[in-house]
């Protein structure tokens, strides 16, 4: 069936770059003064961390202050800034470990993959926001901080002048979490950060925006197959039981966007799958008609598909079953500044991407087939192939239809690839900013639908970028002799 492109603005977002800090504490006098400090502009706020035993110099007697700082080193500051913590370097093994044990049961965004990479001011800022049970973005945790006065501005005391993508040196570091403590700063403690994240609007399979890439792992196990976006994010798909089918979008350690459209998920305000439109409508609030950013507004269409709130620090994607009565049948949530941060209408393209959008087709099909008390299909490679063909030329030559300016039709590509058929059938779309929302659009259209779940027993899917409408999506379904 045909399907004539259509302009969505996709409600993804993405946090910002999650850096660390290398390097173990080592002994040092409290009343040492580092034998290159010398002139340096943080030797009193080195001076004074030692003193509170916050920092350790290192064995040559030397503090190198302008050394970039690591997120475990920065982690184990913050905690021993907060003696009542209790946090105490490992006797033996990894002495960062308990550090970041504590960080994490504190729902902090911190990652042990991340634990030697240079620690950013916008990621510091996240975590002391985080420390003040504050789960927040990059941009949104520089301005609490600011607005707290928790943190003060590398050349302004402004969202610009913070200077977040900056790395931090250790004295910098030090002089961080001594602005945050002469703020009168206080360390929340694990239950009421648990309790943040506990109350977070959409959880799915238990997991929310703001968890950590280990809490993922350890509550859904490895992914089953990790998806590049257009977002820069990375989707962890979980498909091996397609009644249970999520999205996870991981982003430097931590959940950053959520996607489902099996039956799996719940809402604080009690949203779910089923639910009539105009109730969900009731209990999300104001639905957006557009998005801006920067200087640049882009419009959400308003086909009675989808409705896009921002909520609980996200922007949500409720989509809608026209086919149903209008129900809810599926819901992405994506953190708000990854939303705004992304570039353009459709964020990045690449053959990477191209490649994730084929399989999460596949799988959505599948999972919302399951749903429906369908068997699902076999991927089989060889019309996946017809199909990227199909969306190939439709890019090259500016056409959108089912059969191409030769008068080649479905039946003659698959011929052609010596694809032999008892029953065949085609869906094409274009112009839809993801895989997801080409899916969601196919399923509320009438003849594509039909294709979605009908008696197929395989499916192909191609991608391919360029053309009019930039992105083009075609489906092969075919049952073999």
């Amino acid at each position: 069936m045909k399907r004539y492109g259509k302009k969505l603005v996709a409600a993804v977002v993405a946090f910002g770059i999650f850096a660390s800090l290398a390097g173990g504490p080592v002994s040092g006098s409290a009343d040492e003064i580092y034998r290159d400090l010398g002139g340096h502009w943080g030797r009193a706020t080195v001076e004074w961390g030692a003193k509170l035993g916050i920092v350790n110099g290192f064995p040559d007697g030397s503090f190198r202050p302008d050394d970039k700082v690591t997120q475990s080193q920065f982690v184990t500051m913050l905690l021993r800034a907060f003696p009542k913590s209790g946090v105490r370097s490992a006797v033996s093994g990894d002495w960062y470990k308990p550090y970041y044990d504590n960080a994490v049961s504190r729902q902090w965004p911190v990652s042990l993959e991340q634990r030697d990479t240079a620690q950013t001011r916008g990621d510091a800022a996240r975590i002391v926001a985080a420390a003040q049970g504050k789960l927040l973005g990059v941009d949104a945790a520089v301005q609490y901080l600011l607005d707290t006065g928790l943190a003060k501005g590398k050349t302004s005391a402004t969202l610009s002048g913070f200077g977040k993508n900056d790395a931090v040196t250790r004295a910098e570091a030090v002089q961080f979490i001594k602005n945050a403590l002469d703020s009168k700063m206080q360390l929340s403690d694990s239950a009421q950060a648990a309790k943040v994240q506990k109350d977070r609007e959409y959880v799915i399979r238990g997991i929310s925006l703001g968890m950590s890439e280990k809490d993922v792992k350890a509550a859904l196990g490895q992914p089953n197959r990790i998806d590049a976006s257009e977002y820069g994010f990375q989707w962890y798909i979980y498909n091996k039981d397609y009644s249970k089918y999520v999205q996870v979008g991981v982003q430097n350690g931590e959940v950053v966007g959520l996607y489902s459209n099996s039956n799996n998920w719940t809402s604080k305000s009690g949203i779910k799958v089923g639910m009539g439109a105009d109730d969900a409508r009731r209990k999300s609030g104001f639905a957006l008609d557009s998005i801006l950013k920067g200087n640049t507004r882009y419009l959400v269409p308003q086909t009675g598909e989808f409705d896009l709130f921002l909520q609980d620090g996200a922007y949500v994607t409720l989509f809608y079953d026209k086919h149903e009565d209008m129900k809810v049948t599926a819901v992405q949530v994506i953190e708000e500044q990854t939303e705004l941060a992304k570039e353009g209408f459709y964020g990045t393209s690449s053959d990477a991407i191209g490649r994730s959008y084929e399989l999460q087709i596949f799988d959505l099909a599948n999972a919302v087939r399951v749903r429906m008390g369908l068997k699902p299909f076999a991927w089989d490679d060889k019309p996946a192939g017809t199909a990227r063909k199909h969306a190939v030329d439709m890019a090259e030559r500016d056409f959108f239809e089912h059969t191409n300016p030769d008068g080649a039709n479905v039946g003659d590509r698959l011929e052609t690839d010596q694809i032999a058929y008892r029953l065949a059938g085609e869906n094409i779309a274009a112009g839809q900013t993801s895989a997801i929302f080409a899916h969601e659009g196919w399923m509320n259209s009438e003849g594509h639908r039909k294709n979605v779940l009908g008696d197929f027993e395989r499916l192909g899917v191609g991608v391919a970028f360029g053309g009019r409408y930039h992105v083009y999506y075609a489906q092969n379904f075919y049952t073999p002799f």
